[in-house]
């Protein structure tokens, strides 16, 4: 199954998976540092109108890190690991 058609994912509703999409697509080809200013980016349009809740945040991880290469999952679970998300 593709992340993109998990429940948790699909959840989010439209404008969230058009959002998180959109900053997948921008996400291809850039360095750690130019996705982590889309992450902030797209953040912040994710979560107008209050905070996302914890389950959420962890399936808006999960699309995200679908959209990246193998290597590339790994790093950001550790990161996603360091920071108890």
């Amino acid at each position: 199954m593709n992340t993109w058609d998990t429940p948790e994912v699909q959840a989010l509703g439209e404008e969230r998976l058009r959002l998180m999409r959109e900053a997948a697509e921008k996400c291809k080809g850039k360095t750690d540092m130019e996705r982590l200013d889309i992450f902030l980016e797209y953040g912040e349009k994710l979560s107008r109108g209050g905070q996302l809740p914890p389950e959420e945040q962890k399936a808006l991880l999960a699309a995200v890190a679908a959209s990246m290469p193998k290597e590339e999952q790994a790093q950001l679970a550790q990161i996603m690991a360091m920071l108890g998300l």
